[in-house]
């Protein structure tokens, strides 16, 4: 039985919502790592934050951001990202039956020991993870999509209360 469980869909579908749904149904006390939140003021958003499910957060992309490192309009702080979530993931894998990876998308993909780590963790049959991947189409996004052992949930607005029920009962599978 596979252990990756990873969810796709265009962006704002609610797979991060899904994820938290999914956390608090199982139980908080099981999951480690980490999820990103959109950064929004009144009406646009403005960024990204990746937050650990130990309470730590930080801002990993902005649109006001002087990085030289840009993903459309948002300046990517590939450091910032690296020294919160890399920790989460690591942290998680040892302590944690179920590690959050929210997301595996362009801006996290420019990270080459966060996209080695990936490929470690989903090639480990040691390690159940609960994820998030882009939608969109990149060669080592398409190539974690394609791994033998990922179970790939695709979300819409039509499914995305079946798929979270789904996604918790396949998880809770693995507990019995």
């Amino acid at each position: 039985m596979e252990a990756c469980f990873l969810l796709t869909g265009k962006p704002r579908i609610g797979k991060t919502t899904a994820i938290k749904r999914i956390i608090q149904q199982i139980g908080h006390e099981y999951f480690g790592g980490f999820y990103t939140e959109e950064i929004r003021n009144s009406t646009n958003r403005t960024g990204f934050n990746c937050i650990t499910l130990n309470g730590e957060t930080v801002c990993i992309a902005s649109v006001d951001s002087e990085s030289s490192v840009r993903v459309g309009r948002y300046g990517v702080d590939i450091d910032a990202f690296e020294n919160i979530a890399l920790k989460a993931v690591s942290l998680s894998l040892n302590t944690k039956k179920i590690t959050v990876i929210d997301e595996i998308g362009f801006m996290q993909m420019l990270s080459a020991p966060f996209e080695e780590m990936i490929y470690e963790v989903i090639s480990s049959s040691k390690h159940m993870i609960l994820g998030t991947i882009c939608v969109d189409s990149h060669p080592s996004i398409d190539k974690i999509k394609k791994r033998s052992g990922i179970r790939l949930y695709h979300l819409s607005e039509e499914n995305r209360e079946l798929t979270t029920e789904i996604i918790a009962s396949d998880i809770l599978k693995f507990f019995k």
